[in-house]
C-alpha cells in the first residue's frame, strides 16, 4: 500500500473522530476517548504542546483512525506513547519524522526513547507492543516492506500481588487497608452528623458492600436497590449497576449482614442530593431560564430581562457582598465587582439580567454529556444518586441553590486523607491508627480489601469475578493480597487436604473408583441416572439394555436426593405399567401374562430400593444393591437349571436384607 494511499483513505473514507473536521485538529475526541498528537517534550501538558512533525504525524492520524475503525477502544494512551517513541527515533536517526525511513535502527531507538520518557516497568511493556504493532502494519501493508522482524524487548513485569519478598509486602501493605481501618469506617458512617461526613461515608458504604469501582458507585442511579428471591424463596437484595472496562449492566449482589446499612446510605444521599437533582431537573425543563431561590432579593414578580443591581447579582449567584471571588462596594455601581472568567462580561456590561445569569450558569454546570451523568448514557443527571449543589460542604461559601455537581474520586479521596485543605474525616472525629499516625484510605483500597477478604473466604475466580464486575476471572490475581504464606496453606489444603465423602463425590459428579463401590477393580465406575454402574465394559457390553434397577452390577447411594427422586418417578412409570398389563391379561390379550410378570419384578426391585434408600435406620452414604441372587447371570442360570448350586460371590453386598416390596407383599 502507498503511504499517501493510506492517508488519503484514512482521512476521506473513514468517519471516526469525523465530527467538528477531526482531521485538521490535533486534539480529536469522542466520548470519553481523546487523540492528542502531542511530541514527547519537556513542559508538555493539555493546555500547551509540541505537535509531532510532519509527516509523521499525518501517518499518526491515519494509523489511529484506522486502528480505532476496526476495533473502537476506550484510552490510545499506549499507542500514542509508542508513536511518540517512533517520532522521536526517526529524529535522532534519520533528522526527519518520516515513517518510510523506517529500519531496524530506528526501532532499536525507540525502545531506547521509551526507557528514557517512561519509567514504569509496565509502561514500557505496553508502550512496547504498541511499537511492535505498528512496525508490523508498516511491513504487512508494505509500507516499509524492508523492514526486519522486531520484538518488543520488554518483558511483562511481575504482578506485584503474587512477588514474594519486600516488593511484594510494600505494595500489599499499600493497597491493603487494615481490618482495624475498616472498622473505623465503619464507625465514622454509623456516629456520622454533620451533612459532610454522612454524604461521603455513605458513598464509602457503598463500595465496602461489594468490590466496585468508584466510577462505577458515581453513576449509580437513586432507584439503585433492587430485591429479588433466591432458591429458597428468600428475598436478596442487588444495587442496579454499571460495571466499568466492558462488564457492562449487571446486577450487584449485596450480603444480607450489610442490607440495612446500604438501605441508610442510599437513604442520605437521596436526601443530601435532592436540592441538586432538582435544580439539574429545572435546567432541563427550563434551557436558559435562571432557577431563583430563597436568597434572591428581587420581587417575585421581576422579569427574567430585567437588569440587577450589585446587591441583586450578588445574591442571585449565592456570593456574599466582600468574599474575594466576588465583592460589592454597597453602592448602585459596579466599579469594585470581580468575578470569576465566565461572568466578566455580565459585569463589564452593567446590566446583568436573570436571562443572562440562566445561560452562563447552565452552560457552566452541564457536562460534556448532558442531559446524562457520564459517557454511557443510562442515567440522567437528575436521576443520580451522588449528585450535590456546588459549596454544599463549604464551611465558608453559601451554597449555590441554583447549582447542581457530580463529585470526583479526588473530592472523596481527600476527605479520606490528611492533606493540604485540612483534617481528614477520621482525624475530626478523634480516629487514629493504633500507632498514633494518621487513617489514610483511598477508594480503591476498599476494592481489594474485599477482593483479599473474599479469596480468604474460600470465594471461588469465577463467582468473585462476576461479584466484582471483571470482564475476566483471571484479573482477580491483582487485587488478591494474600501473604505467601496464606497461600501456600491453600495449595496444601487442596493437595493434602481431606478426600471428599463418597457421598459428596457422588453429588458433585467426581471420579469414584471401582474399589469404593466394593469391586476389586482397577477403574473408576459409570454414572447412571439413578447411581453408579461397576460393569466392566471391556469384558462384555451391557447385558441389561439400561436396566438398571434390576442389574446386581448397579448400585444406589443414600443420600443423593436427585437420584432418588429419579427412583420415586421410575417407581410410579413401572406401577403404571404394571396396572395395564394386568388390565390387558383380564382382556384375554396374549402375552399379556408375562408383561405382568416383568412389571412385578421390576417394581420389587424399585420399590424395595426406594424403601431402603428412604428408611431412617440406613445412613446417609451406605451402598445399596439388589442382592446376587435376584439376578443370577447366565451361566448361573445354566447351572441353576442342571441342579448345581453355583459357588458363592465374592463380592460384598451392600444391602443384606431386601425389603419384600411385591405387590400384595409385606412393606414393613
Amino acid at each position: 500500500m502507498n503511504l499517501n494511499e493510506f492517508i488519503r483513505m484514512a482521512r476521506e473514507d473513514l468517519t471516526a473522530f469525523e465530527e467538528g473536521g477531526a482531521w485538521n485538529s490535533d486534539r480529536w475526541q469522542r466520548g470519553r476517548t481523546v487523540a492528542l498528537f502531542s511530541a514527547k517534550q519537556e513542559g508538555n501538558n493539555s493546555y500547551s504542546y509540541t505537535l509531532l512533525a510532519d509527516p509523521f504525524k499525518q501517518f499518526a492520524k491515519a494509523y489511529v483512525r484506522y486502528t480505532y475503525s476496526h476495533r473502537p477502544v476506550v484510552s490510545f494512551a499506549m499507542l500514542l506513547q509508542g508513536l511518540r517513541c517512533i517520532e522521536a527515533a526517526l529524529l535522532d536517526c534519520c533528522g526527519c519524522a518520516d515513517v518510510l525511513m523506517l529500519r531496524g535502527a530506528v526501532m532499536d531507538t525507540s525502545a531506547q526513547k521509551c526507557r528514557e520518557f517512561y519509567v514504569s516497568k509496565d509502561v514500557w511493556h505496553k508502550t512496547g507492543l504498541m511499537m511492535q504493532r505498528v512496525f508490523d502494519f508498516c511491513r504487512t501493508t508494505r509500507l516499509a516492506p524492508s523492514l526486519p522482524q522486531w520484538k518488543s524487548p520488554f518483558k511483562k513485569p511481575a504482578i506485584l500481588t503474587e512477588v514474594v519478598g519486600q516488593e511484594g509486602q510494600a505494595h500489599r501493605n499499600a493497597n491493603l487497608p487494615s481490618n482495624a481501618t475498616m472498622l473505623m469506617l465503619a464507625d465514622l458512617f454509623a456516629a456520622a452528623e454533620d451533612t459532610e461526613t454522612r454524604y461521603f461515608t455513605s458513598i464509602m458504604i457503598l463500595l465496602m458492600a461489594a468490590p466496585s469501582r468508584i466510577s462505577e458507585v458515581l453513576a449509580l442511579p437513586v432507584d439503585c436497590i433492587a430485591w429479588d428471591e433466591d432458591d429458597r424463596g428468600e428475598r436478596q437484595m442487588y444495587l442496579r449497576w454499571r460495571a466499568a472496562k466492558g462488564k457492562g449492566p449487571m446486577k450487584k449482589w449485596v450480603i444480607p449482614a450489610m442490607h440495612s446499612a446500604v438501605e441508610e446510605a442510599v437513604r442520605r444521599l437521596v436526601e443530601i442530593g435532592e436540592p441538586g437533582r432538582r435544580a439539574a431537573k429545572f435546567a432541563f425543563d427550563n434551557p436558559g431560564k435562571f432557577m431563583r431561590h430563597p436568597r434572591c432579593i428581587t420581587s417575585l414578580n421581576f422579569p427574567e430581562d430585567g437588569a440587577l443591581g450589585p446587591d441583586e447579582f450578588c445574591a442571585a449567584i449565592g456570593v456574599s457582598p466582600g468574599r474575594s471571588t466576588l465583592r460589592a462596594d454597597g453602592s448602585n455601581t459596579w466599579s469594585q465587582v470581580v468575578v470569576r472568567k465566565e461572568l466578566r462580561p455580565l459585569v463589564e456590561s452593567g446590566k446583568p439580567t436573570y436571562s443572562d445569569l440562566g445561560r452562563a450558569f447552565q452552560a457552566f454546570y452541564r457536562g460534556l454529556d448532558w442531559p446524562f451523568i457520564n459517557a454511557t448514557k443510562a442515567v440522567k443527571t437528575w436521576e443520580a444518586l451522588c449528585i450535590h449543589r456546588d459549596n454544599e460542604f463549604h464551611k465558608d461559601f453559601p451554597v449555590k441553590h441554583f447549582s447542581w455537581r457530580q463529585p470526583t474520586a479526588n473530592d472523596i479521596n481527600a476527605r479520606l486523607q490528611q492533606g493540604a485543605n485540612g483534617l481528614s474525616l477520621f482525624e475530626r472525629s478523634g480516629m487514629r491508627n493504633p500507632d498514633g499516625t494518621s487513617i489514610k484510605v483511598t477508594t480503591h483500597q476498599l476494592r481489594h480489601w474485599l477482593s483479599t477478604m473474599s479469596e480468604r473466604a474460600g470465594m471461588d475466580d469465577y463467582t468473585l469475578a462476576q461479584w466484582a464486575g471483571r470482564a475476566d476471572q483471571k484479573h482477580n490475581r491483582h487485587y488478591d493480597h494474600r501473604t505467601a504464606e496464606e497461600q501456600l496453606d491453600v495449595a496444601r489444603e487442596i493437595v493434602l487436604g481431606e478426600k471428599p465423602s463418597l457421598l459428596e463425590r457422588i453429588k458433585n459428579r467426581q471420579a469414584v473408583t471401582y474399589n469404593e463401590l466394593g469391586v476389586d477393580r482397577l477403574g473408576t465406575a459409570k454414572a447412571t441416572l439413578y447411581g453408579m454402574c461397576v460393569h466392566d465394559y471391556a469384558m462384555a457390553p451391557c447385558q441389561k439394555q439400561r436396566e438398571c434397577m434390576t442389574c446386581k452390577e448397579h448400585v444406589c447411594i443414600k443420600g443423593d436426593h436427585v437420584t432418588l427422586d429419579r427412583i420415586k418417578v421410575l417407581e410410579k412409570q413401572t406401577a403404571l405399567l404394571l396396572e395395564r398389563a394386568q388390565h390387558a391379561h383380564e382382556d384375554g390379550i396374549f402375552g399379556a401374562d408375562r408383561w405382568v410378570d416383568n412389571h412385578k419384578w421390576k417394581l420389587a426391585h424399585v420399590k424395595a430400593m426406594r424403601m431402603s434408600l428412604e428408611h431412617p435406620q440406613v445412613p446417609d452414604g451406605a451402598i445399596l444393591r439388589i442382592p446376587e441372587g435376584h439376578d443370577p447371570s447366565p451361566v448361573q442360570r445354566t447351572l441353576m437349571d442342571l441342579g448345581v448350586t453355583p459357588p458363592p460371590t465374592s463380592e460384598p453386598v451392600a444391602l443384606p436384607v431386601l425389603v419384600k416390596a411385591l405387590p400384595g407383599g409385606d412393606d414393613a
